[in-house]
């Protein structure tokens, strides 16, 4: 293990067992904005994560920095980006939509893939915490890292074609001023250790404190 934190924004709380200091990217967004262009940005970010996935995918080298930025982002704010979706924008839009619009089956779909992306994450997760500690990534995992980097760009283009006409369409000023205070309440908080990314970057510092002492 390495015997420093490479990243000052965050720390293991070891009374809490949480994350400290890891935060979401708000939204640059005002209370009168629409937030479903803060929407986007999160789908903007994911795009990022893919390239991070590709560029590491790329390479049989060691690249701990790829390997943490992506852990980050799995811990932090693909969770986060979820849960705006899945707690928040699903449910309103399910309130708020026609029958001819036949949302369900698409969120439904969504949904479902949010869970094998999940469960996706968590299964690369092992390989990831070890290029962190500089490990070079082998051709399996090289291999899943493009599928997964493949099929979450393919969730992206779905998400964007779909979801941001129909919110414009259904939404009320009320509901996008409510969306908006939840995505940044969500973001005040620290991320939950039920995430197997968030556990693995708690033990790497961990493991780094504990070289230290």
């Amino acid at each position: 293990m390495s015997g420093t934190n490479t990243n000052p924004d965050w720390h293991l709380d070891h009374d809490t067992g949480m994350i400290q200091g890891t935060r979401a990217t708000l939204p640059q967004l005002s209370a009168a904005e629409c937030p479903i262009e803060g929407m986007y940005e999160k789908h903007f970010n994911q795009r990022e994560l893919c390239a991070d996935m590709d560029a590491l995918a790329a390479t049989a080298q060691p690249r701990p920095d790829l390997a943490r930025r992506i852990l980050v982002n799995l811990s932090r704010d693909l969770p986060a980006h979820f849960e705006d979706e899945e707690q928040a924008l699903f449910p309103t839009l399910r309130a708020r939509a026609l029958p001819e619009d036949e949302l369900e089956k698409i969120l439904t779909r969504l949904e479902r893939e949010h869970e094998i992306a999940k469960s996706a994450f968590a299964l690369l997760n092992p390989a990831l915490a070890c290029m962190v500690d500089g490990a070079p990534p082998m051709q399996d995992d090289r291999d899943a890292l493009w599928r997964l980097s493949a099929a979450e760009s393919r969730h992206l283009i779905v998400e964007n074609a779909i979801l941001p006409p129909l919110a414009r369409m259904h939404l009320t000023p009320e509901d996008k001023r409510a969306l908006l205070a939840e995505m940044c309440a969500r973001r005040e908080q620290s991320p939950r250790m039920d995430s197997a990314c968030a556990r693995a970057l708690a033990k790497i510092e961990y493991a780094a404190i504990g070289e230290q002492t």
